[in-house]
């Protein structure tokens, strides 16, 4: 909270569009050499209210470093703040490092859904060959997602496991034909079979990895 109340107290903040503010200021912590650069943001929530973000109910779990902490809220604002050696104006440092917002959600989701920080190995190499086991997992399903799936709601592995997955089934013969009678309710029942049809016709050659 100090720290969040220091970046409330800069007095020369410049607005860069309706609602956002940046800042410039210098930091060095305890174990480095030198000063860093901190390019600091404001968000206006009353202007930009999705600055808030959601507010989602936090489980309580052991005590562990946080890899991407939530952004601090102080009064009427949503601050965060970039440490950059880069010598581009501060605006430009902004609009370079927000492009890339997006990185922490995936790295959320590897974490969270494919369960990436729930494996511990003593081996260096083993940790890293259990790593890359992870993120060739993530491809395949953001693969599937992509060219399968073709929904603009990106699902996360949670769902597409719970609504095409892991679907309670049993197979049946009858006459000289096997069917497989899948519990799935009729509303549900097309888009499930869409799904099914895009993967008969699935060509790897036409996809964008290609």
């Amino acid at each position: 909270m100090g720290r969040t109340i220091q970046l409330a107290s800069q007095a020369k903040w410049t607005e860069v569009a309706d609602g956002i503010h940046i800042a410039e200021s210098a930091y060095q912590a305890q174990d480095w050499k030198k000063p860093r650069r901190i390019i600091m943001v404001r968000q206006e929530i009353d202007k930009r209210p999705k600055a808030a973000g959601k507010k989602i109910k936090k489980i309580k779990l052991p005590k562990q470093m946080e890899l991407f902490p939530d952004v601090a809220e102080l009064g009427n604002y949503r601050y965060s703040c970039f440490i950059t050696s880069l010598t581009l104006p501060a605006k430009a440092v902004y609009d370079l490092y927000r492009g890339r917002a997006d990185s922490e959600n995936r790295i959320k989701e590897i974490k969270y859904d494919f369960s990436a920080d729930k494996f511990s190995s003593q081996d260096f190499w083993a940790t890293e060959a259990c790593d890359s086991f992870i993120i060739m997992a993530y491809n395949f399903i953001s693969l599937f997602r992509h060219a399968i799936i073709n929904s603009k709601k990106s699902h996360f592995l949670k769902t597409i496991r719970y609504k095409i997955l892991s679907i309670p089934a049993y197979l049946e013969k009858k006459g000289d034909k096997n069917i497989l009678r899948l519990v799935k309710t009729m509303n549900q029942r097309q888009a499930f079979l869409g799904i099914w049809r895009t993967t008969e016709n699935f060509d790897i050659t036409r996809t964008n990895w290609a």
